[in-house]
């Protein structure tokens, strides 16, 4: 990443610019730039199971999931991510002026948790995501055992709630799903510590 980049503030409409120009996707968390690094095969896998199993809950309710190259304009006033999975019912909205697409009513958010990452997506990115109006439910995954902390909104208050376990169903209430955890973690090895 060029150092004068890394080194500036940018505003949303600059990120998006300069990010459209990139060979690998970065993302903008509080005007600073952040280098997004490369996924394991777990992350892989479990991401690619997320999403079908999304897909084949969610299709028959009108709900549209992406698991690859989507932004999120998460705050207009300086935050753009690439969650892992995301989930969008209804009528979408995408930000029209911007390079490439940049999604700003998301329903689900799903992040798969990274050594390198777990920080930053536990503190300022779900501090953020629960910020967003349109959201109802936002999930940190696991990779290094079966396991998915979920926020799910309940009126104007958010609910906290771990499911643990290759048994365990995921609950998303407000779209009326069910996600077993041994499909989202199905052929996923973990490795012991």
């Amino acid at each position: 990443m060029a150092t004068e980049i890394a080194e500036r503030l940018l505003s949303i409409d600059e990120f998006l610019e300069w990010e459209s120009q990139q060979p690998f996707r970065n993302e903008l968390i509080n005007n600073r730039v952040i280098e997004m690094t490369g996924a394991s095969r777990s992350h892989n896998r479990i991401n690619l199971n997320l999403a079908f199993a999304l897909e084949d809950k969610l299709h028959s309710k009108g709900c549209e999931v992406y698991a690859i190259e989507i932004g999120v304009l998460v705050n207009p006033d300086g935050t753009y991510t690439y969650p892992d999975v995301i989930v969008v019912c209804g009528e979408q909205r995408v930000r029209a002026d911007a390079p490439q697409a940049s999604l700003e009513n998301p329903t689900l958010l799903f992040e798969i948790l990274s050594p390198s990452t777990e920080t930053r997506d536990r503190n300022q990115k779900l501090e953020q995501y629960l910020q967003i109006s349109s959201l109802v439910g936002c999930f940190l995954v696991a990779q290094d055992k079966p396991l998915i902390e979920a926020h799910t909104r309940s009126g104007d208050d958010w609910q906290y709630r771990e499911y643990s376990g290759m048994d365990a169903n995921l609950l998303v209430p407000a779209l009326d799903c069910e996600i077993p955890l041994s499909e989202v973690y199905q052929r996923v090895r973990f490795v012991e510590a």
